[in-house]
This record gives C-alpha cells, sequence and structure tokens, in this order.
C-alpha cells in the first residue's frame, strides 16, 4: 500500500518576511552564549577532585 505524497508547505506574504527576519537575527547573534559562569564554577574541577580521580586511576577506572 503506497502513502499519499504530501505538499511541501510554503511561506508566503508575512510569514515568509517573519520567517527570514528571524533566521537573519539568529545568524548574527550565533555564537554570543556567554559562557563565563560556567567555566567558573568548572575550573579546577581536577585539582579539588585530585585525590578522587587518582584512586579511579589505581583502580584501573577511567574517571572521565
Amino acid at each position: 500500500m503506497a502513502l499519499a505524497i504530501s505538499n511541501i508547505p510554503i511561506l508566503t506574504g508575512m510569514a515568509a518576511e517573519s520567517f527570514v527576519k528571524n533566521a537573519e537575527e539568529a545568524e548574527r547573534s550565533r555564537g554570543s552564549i556567554d559562557f563565563t559562569r560556567q567555566h567558573a564554577e568548572w575550573s579546577g574541577f581536577d585539582i579539588r577532585n585530585a585525590a578522587r580521580i587518582a584512586k579511579l586511576r589505581a583502580e584501573g577506572k577511567r574517571p572521565f
């Protein structure tokens, strides 16, 4: 039994203009996420947990 071929929706008018405007805005702001807070929280993770990591490695386990 064959499936019916459906039409591909095409944006026109205001919907098309809005889509293009939003796409261009997203492209301009691409890569603008600020990860400084996350970096500050995770920096030094291996130093703070060095003993735990060394123990796991000594047991032959991979900590990451």
